[in-house]
C-alpha cells in the first residue's frame, strides 16, 4: 500500500466518525459506503463495494442503546477493507482485523468522549456568561478537529507502517484458522439479522419475512430479485390500502349531509 492510499483511507475513516455530529446521519459510517470509497482508492471499486457489503451484513444488527457500547463501524469497516484488498483475501480477513478494530476503537471512543467532558463545563460557563458563541464554536471546532486527527493518525499507521505485519500475519495462517473464520463469516450475517428482527419483527409482517425467505432459499432468487418482489407487494399494499380509503370517505361525507340534513329539519 502506497503512502498516498494510506492517507486518503485514513481521511475516509476519519470522516466516518464525524457522522452524527458534523456530516448529521448521512450513512457515511456503513461498511459498504466506506468499502466502496477504499476500493476506488484501492483501484478495485466492485471488489471493495462486495467486502463492504458482506460487512454490512455482519454489523447491520449492531446498535448502541443506552449503557451498551455499539462498534465503531466506520473505522473497522474501512481498516477492514482496506486489509482485504491489500493482502488479496475476502471477507474472512476484513473480519479478522475489522471486527476486533471496531471494538477497541468504540472503547477509544469513549475515552474521547470523557476527556471532552472539560471543554463541556467551559461550554457551560461561556453560555451562562452569554455573548461567548465564538468561543463556543470555537471548542466545538476544536473537539471535531482532534477527533478527525485521532482516527486519521491511527488509520494511517495501522495500514501504511504495519502492512509488512499485516501481510505476514495473513499470509501464515493455519488453514483450520481460515476455514473457521469462513464459518464465521457465514453465520455472523445471521446473527446480525436475528438482532435486526428482535427489534423490529411484528406478528404481522412474519408473512413477508416467509415469502423472502423461500424466494431466496429455494427459488435462488438473488438480492434484488428479492428487493423488486419486496417492492411489488409493498406497492400493492399501499395501492389497496388507497382504494379502501377513498370507497369510504363517500360513506362518511353522505353521513355528514345526512346529519347535516337533520339539524336542518329540526331548525
Amino acid at each position: 500500500m502506497t503512502a498516498l492510499q494510506a492517507i486518503l483511507i485514513g481521511i475516509v475513516s476519519a470522516l466516518s466518525t464525524l457522522e452524527g455530529g458534523w456530516l448529521g446521519e448521512c450513512k457515511f459510517r456503513e461498511p459498504v459506503v466506506t468499502g466502496a470509497c477504499v476500493g476506488l482508492i484501492m483501484g478495485d471499486l466492485k471488489q471493495g463495494l462486495i467486502i463492504g457489503a458482506q460487512l454490512e451484513l455482519i454489523w447491520m444488527g449492531t446498535s448502541s442503546i443506552g449503557p451498551v457500547a455499539g462498534l465503531a463501524v466506520g473505522p473497522g469497516g474501512t481498516i477492514g477493507t482496506a486489509i482485504a484488498l491489500s493482502t488479496g483475501t475476502g471477507v474472512e480477513a476484513a473480519m479478522m482485523f475489522g471486527v476486533p478494530v471496531s471494538v477497541l476503537l468504540q472503547f477509544m471512543q469513549s475515552l474521547i468522549d470523557t476527556a471532552y467532558s472539560g471543554p463541556m463545563h467551559t461550554v457551560d460557563n461561556l453560555i451562562d456568561q452569554g455573548g461567548q458563541e465564538k468561543k463556543i464554536i470555537m471548542i466545538h471546532w476544536l473537539c471535531g478537529i482532534i477527533t478527525f486527527f485521532i482516527y486519521f493518525i491511527l488509520t494511517f499507521v495501522a495500514l501504511y507502517f504495519g502492512n509488512n505485519a499485516i501481510n505476514a500475519i495473513v499470509s501464515n495462517l493455519p488453514a483450520w484458522v481460515s476455514s473457521g473464520l469462513g464459518a464465521v463469516a457465514k453465520v455472523l450475517p445471521a446473527l446480525g439479522f436475528a438482532l435486526l428482527l428482535n427489534l423490529l419483527l411484528e406478528k404481522n409482517l412474519i408473512p413477508y419475512l416467509i415469502i423472502g425467505f423461500c424466494l431466496s432459499a429455494y427459488l435462488g432468487l438473488s438480492m434484488v430479485g428479492v428487493a423488486a418482489v419486496s417492492i411489488a407487494l409493498a406497492w400493492i399494499i399501499y395501492l389497496e390500502r388507497s382504494r379502501k380509503m377513498n370507497t369510504s370517505m363517500p360513506v362518511s361525507a353522505s353521513a355528514n349531509n345526512a346529519d347535516d340534513d337533520e339539524e336542518g329539519d329540526t331548525l
